[in-house]
């Protein structure tokens, strides 16, 4: 009995390795990549350099800036961007992960990006504010959900 014992006290050198949370299905998600289409993968291009451009524009009060973008239905999306990147790196519920353009992985903060994107283009309103909410403070949802939907119309239309 104690030889069984033994046994199931040490580990074999399989479980010996530091995985973090061993056979969890998460952890098994993190090393896989992710893949994406063409279009998702021109679309994440695109936004990754928005993100990019949008941290050296000045910072710029939300409300009042979404209240200007909302009075011009053909502003330019360089504009509406980087009040979406902005919006996004104050109000977010944590820090958003986005890599720098060129990069081959995809963060989970690019995923879901790529998933409102998609569903700002397929109409599909309580999909795209179900992932606002998801990531946005409450006081900034509204307008996040107003940024998202004019920013993938000017992304579509350039």
């Amino acid at each position: 009995m104690s030889a069984s014992l033994a046994r199931l006290a040490l580990p074999s050198d399989e479980d010996r390795r530091v995985v973090a949370f061993p056979r969890c299905p998460t952890a098994k998600r993190i090393h896989v990549a992710r893949p994406l289409t063409d279009d998702q993968r021109l679309d994440l291009e695109r936004l990754r350099w928005l993100a990019l451009r949008s941290q050296l524009a000045p910072r710029a009060d939300l409300e009042r800036a979404c209240y200007v973008l909302a009075g011009q239905p053909t502003a330019s999306l360089d504009r509406l961007a980087t009040v979406f990147f902005r919006g996004l790196s104050e109000r977010a519920s944590s820090e958003m992960v986005i890599y720098r353009p060129g990069a081959v992985s995809v963060s989970d903060d690019e995923s879901w990006l790529l998933r409102l994107v998609a569903a700002c283009r397929d109409g599909q309103d309580a999909a795209a504010g179900a992932l606002v909410a998801w990531r946005v403070a409450p006081s900034a949802r509204r307008w996040m959900r107003f940024l998202s939907a004019a920013m993938v119309r000017a992304l579509d239309a350039a």
